[in-house]
């Protein structure tokens, strides 16, 4: 077998932090990379929950008794408990702006 050894250089010929790859700042970059790391996760967990639901489909509920009732009460209340959710989530979308904006100005 032959070999070759190269000897460090001293000039500085590597890439040393002048230029931005893609002209983007670091933070642009690390964010890009957060966003597509994020986005391959979730798909990931749903091609994880198709393959579930599909594989196991007679072990899932069946969807028009899903929402009939609500937990802990027995009755027939169709749709109140999702209304209920869904309140509370655009209350508290609602009520997460205004105190951070109490915070700031007092």
């Amino acid at each position: 077998m032959n070999a070759t050894v190269e000897k460090p250089s001293t000039e500085n010929t590597t890439w040393n932090g002048g230029n931005k790859p893609l002209n983007a700042s670091y933070g642009k970059m690390m964010m890009w990379f957060f966003i597509v790391s994020d986005a391959l996760t979730f798909s990931g967990f749903l091609a994880a929950y198709g393959f579930s639901r599909f594989k196991f489909i007679d072990s899932w509920p069946i969807a028009d008794e899903v929402f009939t009732h609500i937990p802990f009460i027995h009755g027939n209340f169709p749709m109140y408990y999702v209304a209920f959710m869904t309140f509370i989530l655009i209350f508290s979308a609602m009520i997460s702006p205004t105190a951070i904006l109490c915070l700031v100005f007092i």
